[in-house]
């Protein structure tokens, strides 16, 4: 149901189209699969990162600015990663893990680089507690992140989503997957 509600929204946002009632979606959550991750060469203490694009026309993202306005907010709420070995499936225990940063913006047409230094941080964990974690690494931010300036790109950008995320940790010295999913709750008005 909220998917249907969703998809009609950005239609009528992508459309130009004012709505006729406004919208709020508490709970919308976007996810991306296997997304690969590089092995390390080494055991120990180790830095990996990893990337990937999203559509961000699919959540409204317009350079019509009249359009822009009609996405009052969009807030992140939280992100979660599942980690899994190519020949096992899912990591039972994630532990390895130790920080992860992560960092979504805008990219320029035609090329995969941010514009002047506009990049949104979107996660910061770094592990304090020892002992076992889990399969599924959530990271609420401290305080809700406005993902607004995603969906406004300039008539110079994409609509186009790029999130680089910097982990480390014992991580795996085997190549490996991980899955992204983001919470996020949005308002778009006439």
């Amino acid at each position: 149901m909220v998917r249907t509600q969703v998809l009609l929204c950005h239609l009528l946002v992508l459309a130009g189209c004012s709505p006729i009632v406004d919208a709020e979606f508490s709970s919308v959550e976007i996810r991306r699969s296997d997304i690969p991750v590089a092995a390390t060469p080494v055991s120990g203490v180790s830095a990996v990162t990893f990337s990937f694009t999203m559509n961000s026309g699919s959540l409204g993202a317009n350079t019509n600015l009249a359009a822009q306005g009609q996405i009052r907010s969009i807030w992140l709420r939280e992100m979660s990663l599942v980690a899994k070995d190519d020949a096992n499936g899912r990591f039972t225990d994630i532990s390895f893990i130790h920080t992860l940063r992560a960092v979504a913006y805008v990219p320029l047409k035609g090329t995969l680089q941010a514009p002047g230094g506009e990049v949104l941080e979107i996660a910061s964990y770094e592990r304090i507690h020892q002992g076992s974690m889990g399969a599924v690494l959530t990271i609420p931010p401290p305080a809700p992140v406005d993902l607004r300036p995603l969906l406004r790109p300039k008539s110079t950008d994409q609509t186009k989503i790029v999130l680089v995320a910097n982990l480390t940790g014992d991580l795996p010295t085997s190549a490996w997957k991980v899955d992204i999913s983001m919470l996020l709750s949005m308002e778009v008005h006439p």
